[in-house]
């Protein structure tokens, strides 16, 4: 099977060169990796530029695509789409700019799908590690648990491209929480997922969810209201993010 990564990036410079590193070290390669980018001013271009030559020794198809900023469109998730347009992999990837793979990630995930073939979706654990490099594993939770927090690692969540081709892309209205909503429309779908034991992707603390988190409180309750419409646990559980400042 084949992978296409897609890493999003804008001002990445700091952090983008272990993102590319972690993919060249893969013990499989993918087939193509797509970057894109929203309007860099930093380093990020050129070390894309760099690295590009390295990509198609390795036998990756390395392309940057310049983000198309569209009217009433948030950045992130317009960004994944562009991306999702042009890819042509049997297995969507979605990379941070700051996030890094294991050497064996794609190998595992491409097993893990050839394995069950009825699976859409597979999911690993990943480590989160704040600035003094203590690490915390996000596990995968279940899916009834939707109404209430986001369950998945979307950091972990690999997919078939297929799988967007039926049920859509990311809804761009959401600026932070338009990977939790692609969660609900995957379980409104009924689709597979398979969940590995093993942690697969490393990632930084931070983001834009935790430096938002008024916006991100009021986009998740906006999602879980919108497919858990006579719940009162999304209400619930935004007054608990509310109180305890999460």
């Amino acid at each position: 099977m084949s992978v296409t990564i897609i890493t999003i990036c804008w001002n990445s410079g700091k952090t983008l060169q272990r993102t590319i590193d972690s993919v060249l070290q893969q013990k499989q390669k993918p087939i193509e990796y797509l970057f894109v980018d929203g309007g860099s001013t930093d380093a990020t271009l050129a070390i894309l530029q760099q690295n590009l030559p390295q990509m198609q020794n390795a036998g990756i198809a390395g392309k940057v695509i310049l983000q198309q900023r569209k009217p009433d469109q948030a950045g992130i998730p317009s960004a994944w789409n562009q991306g999702l347009e042009q890819a042509t992999g049997d297995i969507i990837a979605l990379l941070n700019s700051d996030d890094w793979y294991e050497t064996e990630t794609l190998s595992t995930i491409e097993h893990a799908f050839a394995k069950n073939p009825d699976t859409e979706a597979v999911v690993c654990p990943i480590r989160l590690l704040n600035p003094a490099g203590r690490e915390k594993l996000l596990l995968p939770r279940c899916l009834c648990l939707l109404p209430l927090l986001m369950p998945l690692p979307h950091p972990g969540c690999f997919f078939r491209r297929s799988l967007y081709e039926r049920i859509g892309g990311y809804d761009p209205r959401y600026c932070i929480a338009a990977d939790y909503d692609f969660i609900w429309r995957c379980r409104q779908a009924g689709i597979a997922w398979t969940v590995l034991a093993s942690p697969l992707v490393n990632m930084e603390a931070g983001g834009l969810a935790n430096s938002s988190r008024k916006k991100a409180r009021r986009e998740t309750l906006e999602i879980a209201r919108q497919y858990a419409p006579w719940s009162a646990l999304p209400l619930l559980a935004w007054l608990l993010r509310q109180i305890t400042g999460r």
